[in-house]
């Protein structure tokens, strides 16, 4: 049996994953939140900003500012998702900063539980800021050619470019009929993998919150990885889902977060994902 309850006996809280955004999320949770990891409008309702998170505004402010410049630089989109986990969740890793950071950590072993929550917060931030950029090429309104050609100049890719894979991503944003995408579709392509974002999701979202999962291929990854989901009985669905419950099946589960992420055994370096959360996933 799942308990859908907290600690308090209140129900839990579900936050969209992996999707940060609500105008690139499927729209058949209207009452589930999506978390904040510091870009969104402070109050705004369908947002959940954490009250701890670990960075200031200046300190992030000054990071974006860098992810830029490296948006900027980077050529291939692979690449552009690939910041979010490099150097371990650090996407400064080859900069000074970093090892200054490196060196500080040594000499004060307590500054590492701080420094990889704000490496938690930056991949998430980098993720939404994705999100963001793939939503305003969506929302342009321009003709397919049109389209096609600002979304590759927005990832660097220039005309003569042969690589496969690059071509094989900008043909896979576009719909099956080759029409312009949908923003859900472009974020799903560009986005880093969801199991890269669910170590800084664990870490950054509130330790009684759950996550809420209506992507098919997700959930169908997730049930087949024997983590104990069971089917949500319907009278159950009006607590977690106080907007309007989706329209379909639901199954829970409360797994510890390395399991989530597909690994057999507590990862030292993410001592986070030892807690147990509540997922909550459409059936596949």
């Amino acid at each position: 049996m799942v308990f859908m309850t907290d600690a308090s006996g209140n129900a839990v809280m579900l936050l969209h994953f992996p999707c940060l955004t609500p105008a690139v999320s499927i729209d058949g949770a209207p009452g589930v939140r999506f978390l904040d990891p510091g870009l969104g409008e402070p109050g705004a309702p369908e947002l959940l900003r954490p009250a701890d998170l670990p960075l200031s505004q200046e300190e992030l402010a000054g990071f974006l500012r860098e992810f830029d410049r490296l948006r900027r630089e980077t050529r291939n989109p692979k690449d552009l998702a690939l910041l979010a986990g490099a150097g371990g969740g650090h996407f400064f890793s080859e900069t000074s900063f970093a090892v200054r950071e490196a060196l500080e950590d040594q000499l004060n072993p307590g500054r590492v539980a701080l420094r990889r929550a704000k490496q938690a917060q930056l991949a998430l931030c980098l993720a939404a800021m994705i999100e963001h950029s793939v939503l305003e090429l969506a929302e342009a309104g321009s003709l397919d050619e049109d389209f096609r050609k600002d979304l590759a100049e927005s990832l660097g890719i220039e005309d003569g470019d042969d690589d496969d894979d690059t071509a094989m991503v900008l043909a896979a944003a576009f719909s099956s009929d080759g029409g312009l995408p949908t923003p859900a579709t472009l974020a799903d392509e560009f986005r880093p993998p969801w199991r890269q974002l669910l170590s800084p999701f664990w870490a950054i979202a509130p330790v009684e919150t759950g996550i809420f999962i209506d992507d098919p291929e997700i959930a169908a990854a997730l049930q087949d990885a024997d983590l104990g989901f069971d089917d949500i009985a319907p009278e159950a669905f009006p607590a977690l889902f106080p907007g309007g419950a989706p329209d379909a099946p639901l199954i829970a589960a409360r797994p510890a977060g390395y399991r989530l992420a597909g690994r057999t055994r507590p990862d030292p370096e993410a001592p986070w994902l030892d807690a147990t959360r509540l997922v909550v996933a459409v059936k596949p």
